[in-house]
C-alpha cells in the first residue's frame, strides 16, 4: 500500500444551506501525480481549495498529520500568482517562489537559484530566463506560474488550472516530467478538465460527479472494462458503497 499524503475522512464545501462539495473516504498518495477531474469545472477547483484550507477545518490527516486549520500551511505551494511587472525578467519571477514576503531584503542563496533553474528546466523555458515577462506568449506566462510553484520548497504542490493557454503537445510533456519529478519527493495535485488527453499519464484519479466522490484509482483501474461493466475502485482505496454511478456516466476518454 503506498503512503498517503491526504487521507480524509470527509471534506465539504458549504455555501449557505447548499452543499458545493461532498466527499468522504478520499486518500491522495504521496509522491505521486494526482488528477482530479470533474463534469463541472468549479468542482475539482473546489476540491483543491478544500484541501488547501480555503473552505474551513476538514475531517482527515495530512502526512499523517492533523489537516492544518488554516490554508497558510508550509507544507502546501498553489499554483503561482499571475506576474504583475512586465518588466521583470522570467528568472526572478520564478526566483520569488523561493522568497516569501517575509524574506524580500535576503539575497537568494546558490539552491534558491539551482531551484529556479532547475523549475525552468522543466517546463522547457530555461533557454528564455532572461526575456521580460512582457515578451512571452500566453503559455510561456503560464508555463512560467508553473515553475514558480515548482521553486517553492513546499512538498505538496496544488495546480488548479494549470493548463490554461497551453497546447495538448505541451500539457503531456509537462504531465510526463511531473511524474518522473514526484518520487523525489514531490506530492502533485492538479485539476484536469474532463475529456483531457492526458488523464491516463497520471498515477492517480480522482472522479467527482454532482459534487460527490465518484471514484478514485490508478488510470488503468478506473478504466471503464469493455464489457460495458462499471470500473472497479482501487483497493485500499475504495469508495464508499454506493457512491459509484453507472459506466455511462463516467468521463469517456477514460475508456480510450
Amino acid at each position: 500500500m503506498p503512503d498517503l499524503a491526504y487521507q480524509i475522512e470527509r471534506l465539504q464545501v458549504r455555501r449557505g444551506n447548499d452543499s458545493l462539495l461532498d466527499c468522504q473516504q478520499l486518500q491522495i498518495p504521496a509522491h505521486r501525480v494526482t488528477a482530479v477531474i470533474a463534469a463541472h469545472t468549479p468542482e475539482h477547483s473546489l476540491l483543491l481549495q478544500a484541501l488547501a484550507g480555503a473552505h474551513g477545518p476538514q475531517q482527515g490527516r495530512l502526512f499523517g498529520q492533523p489537516l492544518p486549520a488554516g490554508r497558510h500551511d508550509a507544507r502546501i505551494a498553489g499554483l503561482a500568482p499571475a506576474a504583475t511587472n512586465p518588466r521583470q525578467r522570467l528568472f526572478d519571477y520564478v526566483l520569488q517562489g523561493r522568497l516569501p514576503a517575509s524574506r524580500w531584503l535576503l539575497r537568494p542563496s546558490p539552491l534558491d537559484r539551482d531551484s529556479a533553474t532547475l523549475a525552468l528546466r522543466l517546463v522547457a523555458l530555461e533557454a528564455q530566463a532572461g526575456q521580460r515577462l512582457a515578451n512571452l506568449t500566453p503559455s510561456e506566462q503560464q508555463l512560467a506560474r508553473i515553475a514558480r510553484s515548482l521553486a517553492q520548497p513546499a512538498p505538496l504542490l496544488l495546480l488548479d488550472q494549470w493548463t490554461a493557454h497551453l497546447s495538448a503537445q505541451q500539457q503531456l510533456l509537462l504531465m510526463q516530467r511531473l511524474v518522473r519529478l514526484a518520487p523525489t519527493g514531490r506530492t502533485i495535485v492538479c485539476t484536469l478538465p474532463e475529456h483531457s488527453p492526458v488523464a491516463s499519464h497520471a498515477q492517480w484519479l480522482v472522479l467527482l460527479a454532482g459534487g460527490r466522490l465518484l471514484a478514485q484509482g490508478s488510470p488503468a483501474q478506473l478504466r471503464p472494462a469493455a464489457s460495458g461493466h462499471p470500473p472497479h475502485h482501487a483497493a485500499p482505496f475504495a469508495s464508499p458503497s454506493g457512491s459509484q454511478l453507472p459506466a455511462a456516466a463516467w468521463p469517456s476518454r477514460l475508456a480510450a
